[in-house]
């Protein structure tokens, strides 16, 4: 599954050779607007602001300014003023993350481009969909459609991005381990850029130098090229190039066992990519300092910059963007081939009829054309109607992944009210017993105060030490079972706010003793009938460990209710032999705390087991479950404590969950 690369920086470079022409020419642009008032030169003024001005600084700003140049071209119908403003819209929704809708619009207005041969926006579109392929990993489109903008850019002369696409193309190559190409490319791109004085985009020239030389195993020669791009012109300014140089600068350092070098570059690197709000470069470079602080041993700083890493992967291209991207380029695709089809189709007829044509007589060959363009006719219907079956599948598939998003937000929060309507419900019956405690002790002292007051009056006060010995132990009971309520009411509070994320040195037995209690109680105040065994073998010795107790409540709380829950279904059926049992263990192994629950329940077959971590799975009737319960318990113990979950069953016996969480 795809973690993650939606910002794709590379696309900057479209402009970045532009850049200061395009500053100029919005100046002479404002001057001749303020002059003659035409809306044609103001949606070229808006095209070129939106690319000069914006583009590195402000996307939301430049999206905004593209698309009032879009607006004002359709009003007054200025087709290559739409044409434009649609690639500049292109360019900043990848910028922005957004790859389904920057390759909708490329498909979109590519056709349009080449209708008007503007032939810029369509050596740009197949640019754009070149930068989005290398992201999803597929080398063969990438390259393709970089080699169809260099092939139209250059024989229309458009210098500048020659010099970017062959960039391109060096990078493609290099992702692809492929050197030769990739030095091929780099020399030939560099040499091209300076003769034509195209200085702008020579630092990435200069850093695919030291990336093929790392490659290659040339550590020095590596960082010799990281430093020079670091130096050049092109950098000054450019926080994603310095970024990229620092960190890798620091990956050489890595690889020659430099640890404090390597942190010192990484940590410029961080610093650059904060600088650029680039989310890839932050999670590559935290995690290049993650992994050298945890072989320092420094494991604070460590923990710091993957907390860091993790926020960042979390920005990063999701799998419903993947899977949207996907279904566009394969609908995209089987248009294509549908239309690709057709007119095959209809060439092989007209060259059929044509040859038959020469033999025979003119009214025969006028037969044969007027028969070959009503079918061309139906063939054109045809596909006109496929096309518009497949945008209405477009937005039906838009719209059901649009409601299966907002079921899924409402099906994870009914499972935490669920889960803490459970804990309610035993919370309210395991409190009731140091009540009637304290309540039961409470009535007696009142009854010995009584008696007491009377044996002092009759001086009887050996009898009054008695009862105040009597009435300081119950006193002492009182407090005890006091505490306790206020122990469960606390837990209870604890499990109800949101988890903070902070882990505290925990007693894994007392958590495991009280949640098992009050789940117990929780299922019995929905059924009363139900009753079963809860037996603990806790060790003594176990040591504390740190744990977020809000979430290792919730996990222990979903696998006794779940083993609760098997009992009590085992019950209904098994006759009046079956007695129900649930236990939970504890020990220490191997630096690992090891907690066990077994249930004697029905067991979970053999076709399941793989499946019952995953989300919205469930073997529980319609209502009665959401299928979250085990899948966010993995998540708690697996990414959440670094910890491990495994199951043990067997069908018709019982079930037993294994967890084990590291003890330091």
């Amino acid at each position: 599954m795809m973690k993650k690369l939606f910002l794709l920086v590379i696309l900057l470079a479209l402009c970045c050779g532009r850049a200061m022409a395009q500053k100029s020419k919005v100046d002479s642009l404002q001057k001749a607007w303020n002059k003659n008032k035409q809306d044609t030169t103001l949606v070229q003024l808006l095209f070129n602001e939106s690319a000069s001005k914006f583009l590195f600084t402000n996307v939301d700003s430049g999206m905004i300014t593209a698309r009032e140049a879009l607006a004002l071209s359709r009003k007054i119908h200025y087709k290559k003023g739409e044409v434009i403003s649609l690639t500049a819209v292109a360019n900043f929704l990848n910028i922005s993350g957004d790859l389904p809708g920057s390759l909708k619009v490329s498909f979109e207005v590519l056709p349009e481009a080449m209708k008007i041969h503007e032939m810029r926006a369509v050596s740009s579109c197949y640019n754009t969909r070149g930068l989005t392929y290398s992201t999803l990993k597929d080398n063969k489109k990438a390259l393709d459609n970089y080699y169809a903008a260099k092939d139209v850019s250059e024989k229309y002369h458009y210098n500048d991005l020659v010099v970017v696409l062959l960039n391109n193309i060096s990078r493609q190559y290099l992702d692809m381990n492929k050197l030769d190409s990739a030095l091929y490319f780099t020399k030939k791109d560099y040499a091209f850029a300076l003769k034509v004085h195209m200085t702008n985009n020579l630092g990435y020239l200069i850093r695919n130098f030291g990336i093929i030389q790392f490659k290659k195993g040339d550590w020095a020669g590596a960082i010799k090229y990281y430093v020079k791009s670091l130096h050049d012109s092109s950098a000054r300014n450019n926080h994603y190039l310095q970024s990229e140089d620092y960190r890798r600068i620091a990956e050489v350092y890595q690889k020659m066992n430099k640890p404090d070098s390597c942190i010192d570059y990484a940590k410029k690197a961080y610093e650059q990519a904060k600088l650029d709000r680039n989310p890839d470069l932050v999670q590559r470079t935290t995690k290049l300092l993650t992994d050298e602080f945890l072989l320092k041993g420094d494991y604070k700083e460590a923990f710091n910059y993957q907390q860091i890493t993790l926020k960042a992967q979390d920005s990063l291209f999701s799998q419903q963007k993947t899977l949207q991207v996907q279904n566009l380029t394969y609908n995209e695709q089987q248009r294509r081939q549908q239309a690709e089809a057709a007119q095959i189709a209809y060439q092989n007829k007209i060259r059929f009829y044509g040859l038959i044509g020469v033999l025979l007589v003119f009214v025969l060959i006028v037969s044969i054309l007027w028969y070959a363009n009503q079918k061309r006719k139906k063939a054109n219907n045809l596909l006109h109607r496929q096309n518009e079956q497949i945008q209405t599948q477009h937005k039906a598939l838009e719209k059901t992944l649009g409601e299966l998003k907002t079921t899924q937000t409402q099906l994870i929060q009914s499972e935490k009210m669920a889960s803490l309507g459970e804990l309610t419900a035993g919370i309210a019956h395991e409190i009731q017993n140091p009540l009637n405690f304290v309540n039961n002790f409470s009535e007696v002292n009142t009854e010995l105060i009584d008696e007491m007051e009377q044996e002092i009056a009759k001086g009887n006060f050996e009898e009054v030490k008695t009862i105040a010995v009597d009435i300081k132990e119950n006193q002492q009971k009182i407090s005890q079972h006091g505490k306790r309520a206020d122990f469960i009411v606390k837990g209870m509070l604890q499990h109800s706010r949101m988890s903070t994320g902070e882990k505290q040195q925990t007693n894994i037995n007392v958590l495991a003793d009280e949640f098992l209690k009050l789940s117990y109680h929780g299922l019995r105040a929905k059924d009363k009938a139900f009753n079963s065994d809860m037996v603990t073998h806790f060790d003594e010795n176990l040591p504390k460990i740190n744990v977020v107790q809000q979430d290792m409540g919730r996990v222990l709380l979903n696998l006794f209710n779940n083993a609760f829950y098997a009992v009590g279904q085992k019950q209904k059926t098994a006759g009046a032999g079956y007695k129900p049992e649930v236990s939970v263990s504890t020990s220490a192994e191997n630096g690992h705390v090891i907690i066990k629950v077994k249930d004697n329940g029905n067991g979970i077959p053999d076709a399941i087991k793989e499946k019952i971590m995953q989300p919205f799975f469930t073997t529980k009737p319609t209502g009665e479950g959401t299928g979250l319960g085990l899948s966010l318990t993995y998540d708690m113990v697996v990414k959440g404590h670094g910890g491990s979950i495994q199951v043990n069953s067997v069908e018709g016996e019982g079930s037993e969950f294994i967890i084990q969480l590291p003890i330091n």
